[in-house]
């Protein structure tokens, strides 16, 4: 089947910048002593240093990638080599009847698949009072983590930021935790931005204060967000953390456009990996925000 991929596009699948290196070192005919494909899938055998060459198959319908190898990557070299090399050549792959390892891969995931839609549909209603108790308790958490950080800023205002680049590391990290631990992974994310500012520049105090008073007025807002128009309420909650559920996302208007990445950011809290992309729509003007997360 055609790919509807660019190779642009497959190389924000990578998982990082030595993933699309080597990827693109693999995206070559030598690489693969076997090349074939079907309706549904591409599969190869790549010839690395072992005796046997890796087994590498992706799902076309719903990108998805399996690998004999040992990498923990995801997806590893070598699928980002085979997509690529099928971007570019599709003509080089022959036409074959999937293999029993592809076909038990695919089959597997259909089977998840069918599984998680029966779940969804078979799910019981929600239980509102519940389901408000749960955001009550949330609520309270989030102010109780608020309330400690504001004790810990006006004590950082308060004994200046002389000390601060040598001990940020520890000074931002453990109130960040704080806000992990009182469901404000917002705040966290904030805090965490200004440990990375750039210590060594001439403008670190600015960019610090800057950055101290954005989130004094995030805080100071969700405070008083029962006071708020319907849609600064969600605003505000977004940038605290709260999740959207995927239908009231797909609920909003949708935008068509170029969309062009401007940055990737991934990072690590709690076990829990985060990946952060920002886009840039060609006509529209609009900034935009995919968040991907991960156990």
């Amino acid at each position: 089947m055609p790919l509807n991929l660019t190779e642009e596009q497959i190389l924000q699948l990578a998982p990082d910048d030595s993933s699309v290196k080597a990827g693109k070192g693999l995206a070559t005919l030598s690489k693969w002593v076997l090349r074939e494909c079907s309706g549904r899938a591409v599969w190869g055998h790549c010839q690395g240093s072992g005796k046997n060459p890796y087994q590498t198959v992706i799902d076309l319908n719903d990108i998805a990638f399996k690998c004999s190898c040992p990498s923990r990557k995801f997806p590893c070299k070598h699928g980002l080599g085979l997509l690529l090399l099928y971007a570019r050549q599709p003509d080089q792959f022959t036409q074959a009847e999937e293999p029993e390892w592809v076909t038990a891969w695919l089959a597997k995931r259909t089977e998840k698949a069918e599984k998680k839609e029966q779940k969804a549909k078979s799910e019981t209603p929600v239980d509102e009072a519940a389901q408000a108790k749960r955001q009550e308790k949330r609520h309270q958490k989030v102010l109780g983590g608020i309330s400690d950080l504001e004790v810990w800023m006006k004590d950082l205002v308060r004994n200046g930021f002389l000390n601060v680049p040598e001990r940020a590391y520890t000074l931002f990290d453990n109130m960040a935790r704080r806000m992990v631990d009182a469901q404000a992974p917002g705040l966290a994310g904030r805090l965490r931005a200004m440990e990375a500012i750039d210590f060594d520049s001439e403008n670190w105090k600015s960019d610090l204060t800057e950055s101290m008073g954005r989130l004094y007025l995030l805080m100071q807002s969700y405070r008083n967000i029962d006071g708020l128009p319907e849609e600064w309420k969600d605003e505000i909650r977004t940038q605290i953390g709260y999740p959207q559920s995927k239908d009231n996302v797909l609920a909003g208007e949708p935008v068509a456009d170029s969309w062009l990445v401007l940055h990737k950011q991934s990072r690590k809290v709690n076990d829990v990996n985060t990946d952060i992309y920002w886009f840039y729509g060609k006509e529209s003007g609009l900034f935009a925000r995919y968040l991907s997360f991960a156990v």
